[in-house]
C-alpha cells in the first residue's frame, strides 16, 4: 500500500463519521415530522404516511449504519496495528480525532515539518489485510 492509499483509507474514518450524522439528522427529520403530525386531528392519512417514512429509512439506515461502524472499527484496528506508539499516536491524532498538523505538533513536541514527515514515516507503517474480494475502491490491502 502506497502512502497516499493508506492516506485515503484512513480518511474515511472521518467521512464515515461525518454520514452518520446526515443519517441521524434525516431520522430525527423525519420522526419530528410524524411527531408534529400527531396532535393535528383529521390528518391520518398524513400521519400514517410520515410514520411509513421513517420506519423504511431506519430499516434502510441501519445497513449503511452497520457497515460504516464496521469500517472505522476496521481503521482503529489498522492504526492499532501499527508498531510504533508514536506514529499510532499522530495516525490516531490526525484521523481520529481529527486534530490539525499544528496541533499535533504541539502535543507531540515536534515542529510542524517533523511532524509531517513522521506523518509520512507512520503512513508507510499503515498495513490493512482484506479478504479477497472486498476491495471495492474505498478499501485498500497490503
Amino acid at each position: 500500500m502506497t502512502p497516499k492509499e493508506a492516506k485515503a483509507y484512513l480518511m474515511q474514518y472521518r467521512e464515515s463519521l461525518d454520514r452518520t450524522r446526515e443519517i441521524a439528522e434525516h431520522l430525527d427529520e423525519l420522526k419530528a415530522e410524524a411527531v408534529r403530525l400527531k396532535g393535528h386531528e383529521g390528518q391520518r392519512v398524513d400521519l400514517d404516511s410520515a410514520v411509513a417514512r421513517y420506519v423504511d429509512a431506519c430499516e434502510e439506515s441501519a445497513h449503511e449504519l452497520d457497515r460504516l461502524a464496521a469500517l472505522r472499527a476496521e481503521i482503529v484496528g489498522a492504526i492499532d496495528g501499527v508498531t510504533s506508539s508514536k506514529y499510532r499516536t499522530l495516525l490516531y491524532w490526525r484521523y481520529i480525532r481529527g486534530y490539525t498538523w499544528e496541533q499535533i505538533a504541539v502535543e507531540m513536541s515536534y515542529s510542524w515539518r517533523q511532524t509531517c514527515r513522521l506523518h509520512g514515516d507512520a503512513l508507510n507503517a499503515v498495513k490493512i489485510f482484506l479478504p479477497c474480494g472486498e476491495q471495492d475502491g474505498e478499501r485498500w490491502s497490503n
